[in-house]
């Protein structure tokens, strides 16, 4: 009896368990325009994504955030000054963080770089949405995968639990004879 409540138990946690991957849902593309750098003539700025290389940015510089599906990619910005040769914090500009296309202006205290939304910018007709479609395909095969394995791992669950019944059955039949 104890057995058949484990199984029990162990087959609805596996039915109740469901987990919420980042391939899911869909992330839209947004741009961000940097204002405030003339400011801060001592310091250098960059910005870097997360499969590209290190560029230095100008005042009223954008960047595109790109969207898709998958883990996050993400926009990276940071200062160096080149009087105290220091790097300031990094702020991150993640694909899913924001919805529409933003103007930010940046300030800096001490070694803290932040910055303040100025408002959003509406996106015209000829802006695309960036979206990796051989991501989107190379997720779509894992899912098929994943859910190829979860339908077969259910079926030895319930084989287990179905011969598990048996040899018990088969059991107590021997013990009555």
């Amino acid at each position: 009896m104890l057995k058949q409540l484990i199984c029990i138990g162990l087959l609805c946690c596996f039915i109740f368990c469901n987990a919420d991957v980042p391939g899911n849902k869909p992330r839209p593309s947004y741009d961000v325009t940097i204002t405030g750098l003339k400011e801060y003539s001592d310091y250098t700025f960059y910005s870097q994504s997360d499969y590209g290389e290190k560029q230095a940015l100008k005042d009223s510089a954008s960047f595109a955030v790109r969207g898709g599906f998958g883990a996050p990619i993400c926009q990276n910005i940071w200062a160096f000054n080149n009087k105290t040769k220091q790097y300031t914090d990094t702020l991150y500009f993640c694909s899913g963080d924001h919805n529409n296309s933003m103007i930010i202006l940046v300030h800096i205290a001490g070694k803290h770089l932040t910055y303040v939304k100025k408002g959003p910018v509406k996106k015209s007709k000829k802006m695309n949405q960036h979206i990796n479609i051989v991501g989107d395909i190379y997720s779509n095969n894992n899912q098929l995968i994943m859910y190829a394995i979860s339908g077969l791992s259910f079926l030895l669950l319930i084989a287990m639990v179905f011969i598990i019944w048996k040899k018990n059955k088969e059991a107590k039949l021997q013990k009555c004879i």
